[in-house]
């Protein structure tokens, strides 16, 4: 059994400030080597993948393109695209050259690209440890959830032949990772469609929307990040959310780049940009980067590893 899906982080407190600067020397030495064609782009194209009601979001998108704008040196056009498929033609077409993703989509716009899309930083996301302990990682875990007053749901067995919201068919924490979780406890073989455990599925477009389907009574069970219950829901709503089951580690939020169309030196500035926006202007992470903690640079395979394992085991179509 694939081990990477399974939910052991090793335990310890994290020393953000090391994790920044060794990943941080990673990042440019990967940024060096992808990037020899890219040139001084005039304008940088920046998407941000919606996980959840866009409009609360596009209110600080101007603020958010000042900061970057101030802090790179070039203009900084931020938008909110539909969708991750939206996203990843633009990418391709060279319309967009840095993107804020889930990390499914991340891996397949680097398929897509031949290798010229990386993941180079990552979101910090909280993270409970087997003992209790809370640190800050670049993974965190999935859940499977129902409501309260459901008694007849209460382990994964008992979600056979309910109805499931999830984000979409290129979501990570909200589809790969859930389907992942079935397949590893040997409720769904290998390969095969999850129609065949669910009685109907429902891709909602968000964690949001997956939620908002369970509360009102369209589907009996909903899967997303851990984070998303108190992001997204109001302390009264949250109340009427029950966890059927925890899994992961999945990894993060990726930001990825074009590295055949950025060059080295605006992704670096653009690297201490983000890490600056945690000192400078938190408020941004939240209120324009879908609740973000901070974001640190990654490496490409590395930080999408247990993605990858989970492709395997499951047997999902990477489209």
């Amino acid at each position: 059994m694939n081990k990477a899906i399974i939910p052991i982080i090793v335990i310890g407190a994290v020393l953000i400030g090391v994790v920044i600067g060794m990943t941080f020397n990673t990042a440019k030495i990967q940024t060096q080597e992808y990037s020899q064609t890219a040139t001084k782009l005039d304008k940088l194209v920046v998407a941000v993948v919606p996980q959840g009601d866009v409009k609360k979001f596009e209110a600080q998108e101007n603020m958010l393109e000042d900061y970057f704008t101030e802090k790179i040196g070039i203009p900084i056009e931020i938008f909110y695209p539909i969708d991750d498929t939206t996203t990843l033609l633009s990418l391709k077409g060279g319309t967009t050259h840095i993107a804020f993703m889930s990390s499914r989509p991340a891996l397949l716009a680097n398929e897509q690209n031949d290798g010229n899309v990386l993941t180079f930083m990552a979101d910090l996301r909280p993270f409970k440890t087997e003992s209790g302990n809370e640190i800050l990682e670049t993974s965190y875990m999935s859940q499977y959830w129902t409501l309260n007053e459901r008694d007849d749901i209460n382990s994964l067995e008992d979600m056979r032949d309910k109805s499931a919201a999830f984000s979409g068919p290129l979501s990570t924490g909200g589809y790969l990772f859930p389907i992942a979780e079935l397949v590893h406890q040997d409720l769904l073989p290998s390969g095969d469609d999850p129609k065949k455990f669910f009685s109907e599925i429902l891709f909602s477009g968000g964690y949001h929307q997956s939620l908002v389907a369970l509360l009102n009574g369209q589907v009996d069970v909903a899967a997303g990040d851990d984070w998303a219950v108190f992001t997204f829901l109001t302390p009264e709503e949250q109340s009427r959310i029950k966890v059927i089951k925890n899994f992961g580690p999945v990894p993060t939020h990726s930001a990825v780049y074009k590295a055949d169309l950025v060059d080295p030196e605006t992704i670096t500035k653009f690297e201490k940009a983000m890490i600056d926006l945690k000192k400078e202007q938190p408020e941004l992470l939240d209120k324009a980067l879908f609740g973000s903690t901070q974001y640190v640079p990654v490496n490409h395979f590395e930080h999408l590893q247990t993605l990858i394992d989970a492709l395997d085991l499951t047997k999902i179509p990477h489209i």
